[in-house]
């Protein structure tokens, strides 16, 4: 949740999320844009050291200053830790994702020969494009743009008789368009678009504030995938700073070593190998949580 100063287009306001009740992440910031899409609140900002920085329905999704660390752990993680490294044909279907910036990193492998996004909301490609500019090529041979419902997506036959090496799940946290994408039946869904060794990644927000969202993901997760493994990097820009990932795979194989070698800007090996160490607590009281405890 936001609050909001008198934003203009001209004077910088200090703009504000909650991570709980008592604390709160401000920053101050100039409105560029700010417009009411058929599916949330759009608001592009200008931050005078992160850049331009997208809001929907007042949650901060990503700056230009720190989007590269999310955009490569989100990528990266899973498709170099699963898939093995003689693969040339790799498919990979991104959901959500309308900044661009996880189909950059997919379209860095050219070993990745097929790509599908699909979004449900264009006016954040087209607002991405226009303000951020940090996203991959929409007009890559490889790569099939699609407007509409992922979760339906997943759920038709057409998407399993072209069954994905790769789903990244790069959604707004559990609220509004985004709920749906955390549901039993998604993840079901997912799954059986998948081939037998694929892989399916997403973000579980921040464990420090969204405690019930890793727990509830975890479990949810381990009913339909043999291996869960979460693993974690630090995002200044979202309240709590450490985000939780996970990576499951279909054939139970582990992600947590790399099979191919790459250097991003944040990105490589160690930090690869690094980011499954995990707090003692988010494991004790969230990713080993009885079921129970996570509401299922």
């Amino acid at each position: 949740m936001a609050e909001f100063g008198a934003a203009s287009e001209n004077e910088p306001i200090w703009w504000y999320e909650t991570g709980t009740d008592d604390i709160t992440l401000g920053l101050r910031m100039r409105l560029l844009h700010r417009e009411r899409t058929p599916y949330q609140l759009l608001e592009i900002y200008e931050h005078p050291f992160f850049g331009r920085v997208l809001v929907l329905d007042g949650n901060l999704q990503t700056t230009q200053g720190d989007e590269f660390i999310y955009h490569e752990m989100l990528t990266h993680v899973p498709l170099l830790g699963a898939l093995p490294a003689s693969m040339n044909d790799a498919s990979v279907l991104i959901i959500g994702g309308g900044d661009g910036g996880t189909l950059r990193e997919v379209l860095r492998h050219d070993w990745v020969r097929r790509v599908v996004m699909v979004e449900i909301d264009q006016v954040v490609i087209e607002r991405c494009r226009e303000f951020l500019g940090f996203n991959g090529n929409y007009d890559d041979p490889r790569v099939t743009l699609i407007i509409g419902d992922a979760a339906q997506y997943v759920a038709e036959e057409a998407a399993r008789q072209r069954p994905f090496d790769a789903i990244l799940v790069d959604s707004t946290d559990p609220v509004g368009p985004g709920e749906v994408l955390f549901t039993p039946e998604f993840i079901r869904n997912a799954w059986a678009c998948l081939k037998p060794g694929g892989v399916f990644a997403r973000h579980l927000c921040m464990p420090l504030f969204d405690g019930p969202i890793v727990r509830d993901g975890v479990a949810r997760l381990r009913q339909v995938f043999p291996r869960v493994e979460v693993y974690q990097a630090t995002i200044f820009t979202y309240v709590g700073a450490q985000m939780a990932f996970v990576a499951c795979t279909k054939d139970g194989r582990s992600v947590r070593e790399p099979q191919r070698l790459l250097t991003g800007r944040y990105y490589n090996p160690d930090v690869h190998r690094a980011a499954f160490a995990l707090p003692t607590w988010w494991v004790t009281e969230l990713i080993d949580a009885p079921a129970a405890e996570a509401g299922l």
